[in-house]
C-alpha cells in the first residue's frame, strides 16, 4: 500500500478508461487525491465517442489512458496524473496495485476483477468495483479498513464464471445506467479519502430505476 496522509488514502487506481472509467472521472478529480493514475491498454475507437466524452474524432487510434489523463492534466487541479498504457494482469497487478491506496475497478471482464479482489485484499488496498449489464448495474465496495475487510468477491458470488461474463457490450447499455454507476462509485470514493466510514461487501444494485442495497451475509 503506497504512503498515506495520517490514515486517509491519497493514490488512486483507476483501472479500465471506458465508459464508465469517463463517467467516474469527471466526478472524482476535485475529491483531493494526491495522484491518480490510469491503467488500460485500449484505444480510442470511433465507436467510443457517442458515449466516452472525454475522447474526440482527433483521438481515435491513441491510448485511451494517455487521452484521459490529458484532460485531467488540463483541470485547474493540483493532481498528479500517470497513465499505465496496459492491461492489468496476473504479471503486474501485485506490484501496479501495491502502490495505491484504493483501486477503482471499472473494468468489464469478470476475470480481471477476480484478481484485481484478491490483490487488493493481498495488499489491504480498498477497492471500489463497478459492473454494468443492460439497463442495470452493481456497486461494491471491498476491503476498506474496518469491519468486513476480509470479505472477498468469492464471499458475495459464488459458482463458476462463464463465458458470457467476459466482457459486456457497453452500446446496449443505456447511458443512464453508465453515469448512475459512475455516480455511485464517486460517492464511495469521496467517503474513503475523507475517511468516512464504507460498508465492506455490501452490494448495491441499480435495477434502471432506483437503487437497492444488499448487506453481506454473516456466514
Amino acid at each position: 500500500m503506497a504512503e498515506m496522509r495520517g490514515n486517509l488514502p491519497e493514490h488512486l487506481l483507476v483501472v479500465g478508461a471506458g465508459a464508465l472509467a469517463n463517467a467516474l472521472l469527471l466526478r472524482v478529480l476535485r475529491m483531493g487525491w494526491k495522484a491518480i493514475t490510469l491503467m488500460d491498454g485500449d484505444r480510442v475507437e470511433e465507436r467510443n465517442l457517442e458515449r466516452q466524452e472525454l475522447f474526440a474524432p482527433v483521438d481515435i487510434g491513441k491510448p485511451k489512458v494517455e487521452v484521459a489523463a490529458a484532460w485531467l492534466r488540463n483541470a485547474p487541479i493540483p493532481v498528479q496524473v500517470a497513465a499505465r498504457d496496459e492491461f492489468l494482469d496476473a504479471r503486474n497487478a501485485e506490484a501496479v496495485i501495491a502502490l495505491h491506496d484504493v483501486v477503482a475497478d471499472c473494468t468489464d471482464d469478470a476475470h480481471v476483477k477476480g484478481l484485481i479482489d484478491r490483490t487488493c485484499k493481498d495488499y489491504g488496498v480498498a477497492l471500489v468495483s463497478g459492473s454494468v449489464h443492460g439497463k442495470q448495474a452493481q456497486v461494491i465496495a471491498l476491503h476498506a479498513e474496518g469491519e468486513g475487510e476480509n470479505i472477498s468477491r468469492d464471499h458475495l458470488f459464488q459458482g463458476r464464471l462463464g463465458v458470457e461474463q467476459d466482457g459486456c457490450d457497453m452500446r446496449k447499455v443505456p447511458l443512464a445506467t453508465i453515469e448512475e454507476t459512475g455516480r455511485r462509485m464517486a460517492h464511495l470514493l469521496h467517503a474513503l479519502v475523507h475517511g468516512e466510514p464504507v460498508r465492506n461487501g455490501r452490494i448495491d444494485l441499480f435495477d434502471g430505476k432506483q437503487w437497492r442495497a444488499f448487506d453481506p451475509p454473516t456466514t
